[in-house]
């Protein structure tokens, strides 16, 4: 019979076989749930290939498996298994130490671990202590066990990990969306703005309105093809929501109507850019965002957005024309008086001279003009004659 005893929730931690233990193949630190891989041993390699498990395998090998670290599972109905939920690394650098079939394609991993295991003594492995919840368990047990471990605590997943748990949970359960926000003590509505953001990206991928896969910024953890945290980040912005047309009710499935998808798209593309269209991202960091969504409230803004304009591009040309002329005629200033520097102290060929001569003759023109444009606004009654094209 298994060692058992309950933990402070009444659950129960038991002392469970490694072979009895299954990786999660619907863990959330896997990025897109339409990404899930289907065997243990394609989800033993992805755990290994995207998250690493060196560190834990030089620890159990020298220790062994600590108790007070106890592996969390669900046990499904019907079935002797147990679906490891969190320490899902821990279970892959045993079954690796332990040459378990799993880690058929991890050996190399597996006869380094094995002798430095083996010089340490053969600490304990296998079995493991499992906190076992039960399929009816109430479904705050899993939430204090991971939501506080892993979005509230000093052992954080990354965003997108986050929203696509929160939105598991609030799915495979009877919790709302506050119900979850008040269990991680969140005060700040980001569980509700993390879960908004998954649903509308999904919504945006499923609709054929974003391609991950062709995004510019690239991002970290479970989602490397954008940073997800850039969306939740955006939707905080009372002119980007309005934008999208969202309301300020609880997060749901395809947040989106139909009308607005394209709106969807064009603020995903201004935030990632677009490789397929050439397209780069509009903002140059983070820090922009507020701006973009500003941008977004400003129809001509909006539609230079569309058209693929930077937002520095943007906020340039939408600068007052007094500050954008004085500008631009103080650098022509500057370039000039440089110039006449390079001339006076350079030896130049006649033909290049007179080659210069013309260009010259071409900026003057373009000076007398920018002149007679000028003194229409500073004194209309004064009649100016056009340049003569001779000059």
């Amino acid at each position: 019979m298994m060692d058992k005893e309950a933990d402070n929730t009444g659950a129960m931690v038991e002392s469970q076989p490694i072979e009895r233990l299954l990786l999660d193949p619907d863990n959330p630190r896997f990025g897109n749930p339409s990404d899930q891989q289907s065997s243990q041993v394609q989800i033993l390699d992805r755990i290994v290939d995207t998250f690493g498990v060196e560190d834990v395998l030089n620890s159990l090998a020298v220790n062994g498996y600590f108790p007070a670290e106890p592996l969390v599972a669900k046990r499904i109905d019907g079935e002797d298994d147990l679906t490891v939920v969190e320490g899902n690394r821990r279970l892959a650098a045993c079954l690796i130490i332990l040459d378990d079939p799993r880690a058929v394609h991890h050996q190399a991993k597996t006869k380094n671990s094995r002798k430095l295991w083996e010089e340490s003594g053969f600490p304990q492995i296998d079995p493991v202590p499992v906190l076992v919840l039960d399929a009816g368990q109430d479904s705050t047990t899993i939430l204090s066990y991971l939501g506080v471990r892993h979005i509230a605590s000093t052992r954080p997943w990354d965003s997108y990990a986050k929203a696509a748990w929160i939105a598991k949970v609030v799915e495979d359960s009877s919790l709302s969306v506050d119900q979850v926000a008040e269990s991680l003590g969140d005060r700040s509505r980001l569980v509700a703005r993390m879960l908004e953001a998954y649903y509308l990206i999904n919504q945006l991928q499923d609709t054929g309105q974003f391609d991950a896969a062709e995004s510019v910024r690239s991002g970290r953890g479970s989602v490397t093809e954008y940073p997800f945290s850039w969306i939740y980040t955006l939707l905080g912005n009372l002119a980007a929501r309005d934008y999208l047309g969202l309301s300020v009710q609880r997060p749901e499935p395809n947040p989106l109507s139909k009308d607005k998808l394209k709106c969807g798209r064009d603020v995903v593309v201004a935030m990632f850019g677009d490789k397929s269209q050439g397209r780069s991202s509009a903002v140059r960091d983070s820090r922009q965002l507020g701006d973009l969504a500003r941008a977004f409230a400003d129809p001509r803004k909006a539609k230079m957005l569309r058209d693929g304009k930077s937002l520095d591009e943007i906020e340039l040309v939408s600068r007052p024309a007094d500050i954008r002329l004085s500008e631009g005629l103080e650098n022509i200033l500057t370039t000039g008086r440089e110039l006449i520097g390079v001339v006076a102290e350079e030896e130049l060929r006649q033909e290049s001279a007179r080659v210069l001569e013309a260009q010259a003759v071409r900026v003057l023109r373009v000076a007398q003009a920018l002149v007679t444009a000028l003194r229409r606004h500073s004194d209309p009654l004064v009649v100016q004659d056009p340049p003569d094209d001779n000059t």
